[in-house]
Formats: structure tokens, C-alpha cells, sequence
């Protein structure tokens, strides 16, 4: 199984309840993705060493079922009616979680 994770970075004009809904939508989107086995959505709680406003992340079968679900028209609509507008840098990190298995077959 394949953790991806995106830590968000939000443009400085963004608002607190824009913050709310962007949370929402990410849950109300994603989650419709048949890919997406589960979808974590948090913000910031303290912003000492922490340059990410809000991050999501999802569990995938593999890195294959992950391109699928990027390649989803859901997500690239999500990707740009909701991120295009509000962020400005993300870093994705992908792990695997199965220990002994070769991330090679991830």
C-alpha cells in the first residue's frame, strides 16, 4: 500500500474560511475517486517550523492506482478548480507502508 501525502502552501491573501473549504472540498471530491482508499485532510496548528498551511493524503493499492487517480477527471478538476486558486507551492511525498515488501513493486 502507497501513503501520498501533499503539504500545501497557501497564498498569502487566502482566508480562514476559504482554509475551511478547502478542506471540505478536498474530502467531498477525492473521496469519490474508487482509487482513494482513505483520505486524511488537516491544517496547521502551529506555524513555528511549520512553512505548510494544510496537507491531505490518501492511500493508494500501488504507484500505478496512484497515476490513475491523479489522472481521474475529478481530481484534475479538483486540481484546478480548488489548488489552482489557492496554492502556491506543495510538496508531495510518497511511502510505502507494507515493511519487508521492495518499493521497486510499489
Amino acid at each position: 500500500m502507497v501513503h501520498h501525502i501533499r503539504f500545501l502552501k497557501l497564498k498569502a491573501n487566502t482566508k480562514p474560511d476559504q482554509i475551511e473549504n478547502l478542506m471540505v472540498e478536498t474530502r467531498i471530491r477525492l473521496l469519490k475517486i474508487p482509487e482513494i482508499m482513505n483520505l486524511y485532510v488537516g491544517k496547521r496548528i502551529d506555524s513555528k517550523g511549520n512553512p505548510h498551511d494544510v496537507f491531505f493524503s490518501l492511500n493508494v493499492e500501488n504507484m500505478a492506482k496512484l497515476r490513475i487517480a491523479e489522472d481521474d477527471a475529478v481530481y484534475i478538476k479538483f486540481k484546478h478548480q480548488i489548488l489552482d486558486e489557492f496554492v502556491e507551492q506543495e510538496t508531495a511525498l510518497n511511502f510505502e507502508m507494507e515493511p519487508g515488501k521492495d518499493v521497486t513493486y510499489s
